[in-house]
């Protein structure tokens, strides 16, 4: 009599789905939208810049709690256009953050992310913008679950604290990207209809950099720190940023990625390495309490924003902050600015 074959565990299909998904590079195979000039306007051409030494100057003294946000990273070997070339083993494993490849000579990325390296978190102190809420949802269903994770830090009125609780969360998992975004910003998501009907600021932003989406924006700029150009919540408020000759070109979305001192923290993005680095470095900061957090954003004394002295530690520890003026972000204050 043939042996009977013991029962073998059946999984769901979700279960299937989802081992698939984690054991996948690209679960999901995620096409990006292909940017391309809308009626009839020619694409942009990307302008390769040359980093010039950054001048050791102090900041400028900031007023307004809301100009209290910055930072800034390091600049990495350019992956380049098109299928990568072998390299060897020490060079691929610089180069794993992300894969990326300019689509044709538009001044888009598409970005291909390895498994849920993603983390959003999210700094609030009593609610949401419904537009930044919507922008969430949006990334979400953009790029998944296998992809995406957000966490958020509610009611903290010291947002350097906020921020610490939002780095430890974010250390916790394998997650290799932190997009930092704050309750009162609206990023591009590529979707320039959305974008004008839902902010009414945005009628004369042009196609081109409507089709922006900020993940793939900020990680193809492939550096280990940079945040989007964006203005104080007033009319005429001020670049957030150090250095304020880059206003023009912030206002005309030029399709640049800048070095800077630091970079307004409202919205931006830290590869994990930035925080490891600054533990190593800095390792006064840290507690022998397990419970707080690292004080990556503790503020270098009290006329200087937690923006200023993150982005000043990042690059004391090797990473030098840059700021993208090509991605629209607006700042919700009394309109969106």
């Amino acid at each position: 009599m043939a042996q009977q074959q013991p029962p073998t565990d059946k999984k769901t299909p979700q279960e299937l789905v989802t081992e698939r998904a984690l054991s996948s590079a690209n679960p999901f195979q995620t096409p990006t939208p292909r940017p391309a000039a809308l009626k009839g306007a020619q694409p942009i051409r990307q302008t390769p810049l040359t980093e010039a030494r950054m001048p050791d100057v102090e900041p400028p003294d900031l007023d307004d709690e809301e100009d209290d946000e910055l930072i800034n990273p390091p600049e990495f070997a350019d992956i380049g256009m098109g299928a990568p070339e072998a390299k060897p083993a020490e060079e691929e494993e610089a180069k794993e953050w992300i894969k990326c490849h300019r689509v044709d000579k538009t001044p888009e990325y598409q970005c291909e992310f390895a498994g849920r390296d993603i983390f959003i978190g999210l700094p609030w102190l009593k609610g949401s913008n419904p537009i930044t809420a919507l922008v969430l949802t949006a990334l979400a269903l953009d790029f998944g679950k296998d992809k995406i994770r957000f966490d958020v830090v509610m009611g903290d009125s010291m947002v350097y604290h906020a921020r610490n609780l939002i780095a430890d969360l974010f250390l916790k998992t394998d997650a290799k990207w932190l997009l930092m975004l704050d309750d009162d910003m609206i990023p591009s998501i590529g979707r320039p209809g959305w974008f004008r009907a839902w902010v009414p600021t945005a009628q004369t932003i042009p196609d081109m950099p409507l089709q922006r989406h900020v993940l793939q924006r900020l990680i193809g700029a492939n550096k280990s720190l940079v945040g989007a150009a964006y203005f104080g919540r007033r009319e005429n408020g001020r670049l957030m940023c150090s250095d304020l000759s880059l206003e023009q070109l912030a206002r005309e979305y030029s399709d640049q990625v800048r070095p800077v001192e630091w970079v307004g923290t409202g919205c931006f993005l830290v590869h994990r390495k930035v925080f490891e680095d600054i533990a190593k470095m800095f390792p006064e900061l840290g507690s022998k309490d397990p419970q707080i957090p690292f004080d990556y954003f503790r503020p270098t004394s009290h006329t200087i924003g937690e923006d200023v002295s993150f982005c000043r530690r990042a690059k004391m520890a090797g990473h030098q902050p840059h700021i993208d003026l090509g991605l629209p972000v607006k700042h919700v204050g009394f309109k969106a600015y």
